[in-house]
Formats: C-alpha cells, sequence, structure tokens
C-alpha cells in the first residue's frame, strides 16, 4: 500500500474507507465493545455494501456479495497425496465420487494420502484501534499485510494449505482424514504426533494461524460473531452417555450440500470450506500451537512444534487464575497478536449469544501449568462450542473421549491446487 500504508493514522474513518477501496482491500472492524454480534461487526474496504453470506439450516446456502469472492471459488475438495501434492477432484455434492462420477478413494484406508479441501493464501493485516480491532484481507502482497497460516516451519510462503474434511482418525498407526471411521480419542498429544507425522513430513495438526485466519474470514463472510448460527450447530449436543467409549462422537461421513452445511439440530455433522472438523462441533481437536505456560499465552507462527512453548512467540497475554472452579468464561474482548491472530482477554463480559458468543475455558489455576489448546467444543459444550471456542485446561498429556486431532496439511513450496 506503499507510502499509505498506516491505515490507523489516517485522519478519519471516510479517509480509511476509501483507502481501502482504492488498494482493493476486503475487511471489517470488530467493535469489542458492542456485545450484539451483528452491530459488532462493521463492513469495511470493497465488502462495504456486500450482502453477507446465508446458510440455510437443513440445506442450501448463497454467498451473495461474496459470489466471486476468489478464496471462495477455489475452495474445492480433493483427494490429496501423503506429500501435499493433489491428485484428484471430488465431485463437491458427492465426495465418494471424482468429478467425472467414478467411484473416488475416499474412504480408503490404503490410500496414500487422504481427502482436504483446498484454502488458498489470503494476505492479511490486523491491528487494534482502541477497543476496536481491525482486520484487512488482500490477494496480493503489500506492506503491513502478512500470509497469516500459510508459512512452514522454514518461514517459506505457501501458495495456500490442505484442510481437513474429516477429523483424524488413528488406522495401522498413522493418521488418516477419510471418510467412515471413527475419529481418533483418547491419545496424548505425543501419540497424535507420531501419527501425523507418520502421514507425511508435510502433515501438521490443524491449529495455530490458519485457524485465527479462518475464523476472521467466517466473520466476515457472515457479518456476525455468532457463527454457530450463521453456519450450524453441528453436533454440538449430540452426547449419550450409553455410548461408550465415544459418547456421542460420531464417525466421519460424507455429508452433501457443496461447500456449507448447517443444520440446527444439535446432533448432525455440518461443513465449513467442505471439513465437518470446522463445522460440526463433535470432538475438542488439540492445537499444540497455542500454549499457556504458567498463565502467559505463547504461540507458534508457522506450525514448529514445542508443547513446552519454550520456541514460540510471546504473546504479552496473561491468562489470570480463576478464583473459583474450573469452568466456561465468554469473552468479548480480543487482543492482536501480529503474525497470528486473536487472543481472548478479560475481563469475559460475553455469553453464548453476544460478544464473541464462543466458550473459554481456563484451567482453576493457569499460573501453574502449562495447557495446550483446545479447538470447537465437544458433543456436550453446546452452545459454549463453535469456531472460536477454545479451552486452555490441558497438559499434553491428557488423553480423553473428547480430544482429538486433525490433519493440516502443506503443500510443497509454489504447489497450488
Amino acid at each position: 500500500m506503499g507510502n499509505r500504508v498506516n491505515i490507523a493514522q489516517q485522519d478519519t474513518l471516510e479517509e480509511v474507507l476509501s483507502l481501502l477501496k482504492t488498494e482493493a482491500v476486503y475487511g471489517f472492524i470488530e467493535h469489542c465493545n458492542i456485545l450484539s454480534p451483528g452491530s459488532r461487526i462493521e463492513y469495511i474496504g470493497l465488502n462495504k455494501d456486500y450482502a453477507p453470506l446465508t446458510v440455510t439450516m437443513g440445506g442450501g446456502f448463497s454467498l451473495n456479495g461474496w459470489a466471486g469472492f476468489p478464496l471462495l471459488k477455489a475452495n474445492k475438495p480433493y483427494m490429496v497425496k501423503a506429500d501435499g501434492t493433489p491428485d484428484y477432484r471430488l465431485d463437491e455434492n458427492d465426495y465418494t465420487k471424482k468429478e467425472d462420477g467414478s467411484a473416488s478413494d475416499v474412504a480408503s484406508t490404503s490410500y496414500n494420502g487422504g481427502a482436504f479441501s483446498w484454502l488458498m493464501k489470503i494476505y492479511k493485516r490486523e491491528y487494534m484501534a482502541g477497543d476496536d480491532r481491525y482486520v484487512l484481507f488482500r490477494f496480493e502482497k503489500a506492506d503491513g499485510f502478512e500470509p497469516v497460516g500459510f508459512l512452514d516451519p522454514d518461514n517459506k510462503e505457501l501458495e495456500g494449505v490442505w484442510l481437513p474434511m474429516f477429523y483424524g482418525s488413528i488406522v495401522a498407526d498413522k493418521m488418516r482424514s477419510i471418510s467412515g471411521v471413527q475419529p481418533d480419542y483418547s491419545k496424548n498429544t505425543a501419540t497424535q504426533k507420531t501419527a501425523i507425522d507418520a502421514f507425511g513430513s508435510r502433515a501438521k495438526f490443524l491449529g495455530g494461524p490458519i485457524v485465527e485466519t479462518i475464523i476472521d474470514l467466517l466473520i466476515m463472510f457472515a457479518k456476525t460473531t455468532e457463527l454457530q448460527t450463521a453456519y450450524g450447530c453441528g453436533n454440538m449436543s449430540g452426547y449419550d452417555a450409553s455410548l461408550d467409549p465415544t459418547y456421542g462422537v460420531k464417525k466421519n461421513a460424507v455429508v452433501g450440500g457443496g461447500q456449507f452445511y448447517g443444520t440446527s439440530d444439535g446432533q448432525s455433522l455440518n461443513k465449513i470450506f467442505h471439513s465437518i472438523v470446522l463445522g460440526s462441533y463433535n470432538q475438542w481437536m488439540r492445537d499444540p500451537y497455542e500454549v499457556v505456560v504458567n498463565g502467559r499465552v505463547k504461540v507458534s507462527k508457522n506450525y514448529s512444534y514445542d508443547v513446552t512453548g519454550a520456541a514460540y512467540s510471546d504473546t504479552g497475554i496473561n491468562v489470570e487464575n480463576r478464583p473459583e472452579s474450573n469452568g466456561w468464561n465468554y469473552p468479548h474482548r480480543y487482543q492482536t497478536v501480529p503474525g497470528y491472530g486473536s487472543i481472548p482477554v478479560a475481563p469475559y463480559k460475553g455469553s453464548t449469544s453476544t460478544g464473541g458468543c464462543d466458550g473459554l475455558y481456563r484451567h482453576a489455576s493457569q499460573t501453574t501449568i502449562t495447557a495446550v489448546a483446545l479447538r470447537f467444543g465437544r458433543c456436550n459444550d453446546g452452545r459454549a462450542g463453535g469456531p472460536r471456542a477454545r479451552s486452555w485446561r490441558s497438559t499434553a498429556g491428557i488423553a480423553h473421549w473428547a480430544l482429538g486431532a486433525a490433519i493440516l496439511l502443506l503443500p510443497p513450496v509454489g504447489v497450488a491446487a
């Protein structure tokens, strides 16, 4: 953006909006001091007058003003080789078929790879201005914009990433992303890491900065922070004590309906960007790229792995102890961490339907443990779960029926779908 990159220092909001439109930037302001989930999001840039995306519960969606958005147009389902290169496209409405109608490998346990959807690279700039969080996106490089979530552990820029279409399942000691198998459960972080590494050297945990970028895209597309209402509630209330040992965590399955599929019954698998992991709230997803070390939040910005947090970036954000026993909080304020995303900060004045709308679960003695973040929620968390939901209560060694993992697959540098 040349000499005008420092948008935060523009004299008036009108000048900011004019600059954004001139510079082909999309974005929004999250007014953190406004609790109403729709009113707290203000469109800016090229999308200032867009109609938000809508998902019809029970089937169907309309991209509305976002119909021509390149990232959405490029988001397609594939079978992908273990090295991160695409093999072939899947039928967008029936993943059991290839594009040509022949049978796919979506449920094959012998396929050397898995089912993933392509999320193309987009550049992001995020900053705070008082109580407001500005989030800006563009498709070309510019000063102040970073490929947040699109850097590999060598800090090499990627053309996109492969999102898991299914929850991770360990088959023959290897983590998979395929249909027809039960999601992994009752494994600790080290076991999950070994199984992900066995998939291939480009396989990582689904977590870290790409999840933060996805959350902001979802907020922008729907123009609200009430993301479960906007995209569907998934299996947020499917818990059944009689279903030992998985207690209602549903088996990976093909869900029709294309790119997005949402329901409101609280017991169904849903999809966001062709991924049931992002839309179903079936099981907590372990995210070792965000840890809380003795009350301090530390993050990995490039999928480097260190569950002690020693090699991670210090966010400067402290998480206070809870005076009461373990339990949910509901954030309304989120603090920008450059190159990573946003982290919820106290005080927590939201609810399941106000502020950020999704819950934060903290340990009673946050300053005495090293906690590995969990994402999205599980099948008995109800409306506390959602894309923005986090838990900071569990150490790397914990294993539980409600804790799983999923594969984020990085393509080789320079490879695009």
